[in-house]
C-alpha cells in the first residue's frame, strides 16, 4: 500500500519583535515647573497627609455677593467671587484654631502671628505660583478681592517679586473655575495646611423652618482641607472646616462692605 503523506505542519510564527516608543516631543520644564516639582516632591515624599471635606451652603453669601457684584466691578473693575468670602472665612477662623497657621520646625509646632494667605495661580502650560497676601485676617471681603486680584494679575504678567512669594502661612488653592467636584490638593511646605475650593453650583437642599421641613434650590460647593497629620489631628481639622461652613453659611457679610 502507498504510504500516507504526512500532514503539512504550520508555518513557524516569526519572533516577536521588541516594543518600541512612537517618536515624540521631550518638552523641558521651565523654571517654574521645576521648582513646582521640587516642592509638591517634596512635600509628598515628606509630609503624612490627611484630607477632609465639607459642603458648603452658599445661599448666606450668594445673597450678598449678587447684590453687590455690579457695583463692586464698576468701582474696581473686578468681578466679585465665592473667592474672597471663603479667604475671608479662612482668616476668621484660623483665629480660633491657629495650628492650621503654622509650621513644623523640629519636634515643635511653630505657630505664626500673622495671617498671609498663599492663593494658588495657574499659569496654564508653565506652571503654578502661590502668591502672598499679606495680613488677611485685617481685610474685608472687598480688601481681599482687590488684594487677591493684583496677586493674580502680577502672577500672569510675570511681575511677582520674591518678596510676592514668601512668608505664607495658609493657602487656598481654587479649582472652581474649572468646574471640579473634589479636589485634593498638596500642602506647600513648611506651611501645615492648604484648602481647595470647587465648583460652586446650584443644587437642591433640605431647608430647614419652624412650619417644617421643605426643598429649595441653592448655590453649594465642597471645600476640602490636606493637612500635616504631625502638626494636628482629624478633629481639629474637623473643626476648623466646621468653623469655615458656619462662618460662611450664617455671617451678616453686609459689614463687609461698609
Amino acid at each position: 500500500a502507498p504510504a500516507r503523506a504526512e500532514a503539512p505542519q504550520p508555518a513557524a510564527r516569526p519572533a516577536p519583535q521588541p516594543v518600541r516608543d512612537a517618536p515624540g516631543e521631550l518638552v523641558p520644564f521651565n523654571a517654574i515647573r521645576r521648582q513646582t516639582a521640587q516642592r509638591l516632591s517634596e512635600s509628598w515624599r515628606t509630609i503624612p497627609m490627611a484630607v477632609q471635606a465639607v459642603e458648603v451652603d452658599y445661599a448666606n453669601v450668594e445673597r450678598v455677593r449678587s447684590a453687590r457684584k455690579q457695583a463692586f466691578r464698576e468701582r474696581h473693575g473686578t468681578a466679585l467671587t465665592y473667592l474672597p468670602f471663603i479667604a475671608r472665612a479662612v482668616a476668621i477662623a484660623i483665629g480660633d484654631f491657629p495650628r492650621v497657621n503654622g509650621r513644623v520646625e523640629g519636634d515643635g509646632l511653630a505657630l505664626s502671628r500673622e495671617v498671609n494667605l498663599g492663593i494658588a495661580v495657574d499659569l496654564g502650560q508653565d506652571g503654578l505660583v502661590v502668591p502672598v497676601v499679606r495680613n488677611a485676617d485685617e481685610l474685608t471681603v472687598p480688601g481681599l478681592a482687590r488684594a487677591i486680584d493684583r496677586q493674580v494679575e502680577k502672577a500672569r504678567s510675570g511681575r511677582l517679586s520674591p518678596d510676592d512669594l514668601s512668608g505664607g502661612t495658609y493657602s487656598i488653592t481654587n479649582n472652581g473655575s474649572f468646574g471640579t467636584l473634589f479636589t485634593v490638593p498638596l500642602i506647600n511646605p513648611p506651611q501645615v495646611a492648604i484648602m481647595s475650593t470647587d465648583a460652586v453650583r446650584k443644587r437642591p437642599v433640605v431647608v430647614e423652618t419652624e412650619s417644617g421641613d421643605s426643598i429649595a434650590i441653592h448655590p453649594v460647593g465642597v471645600l476640602a482641607q490636606s493637612f500635616d497629620h504631625r502638626a494636628f489631628d482629624g478633629a481639629y481639622s474637623a473643626s476648623f472646616l466646621g468653623r469655615v461652613k458656619a462662618i460662611l453659611e450664617t455671617r451678616d457679610w453686609t459689614g463687609d462692605f461698609g
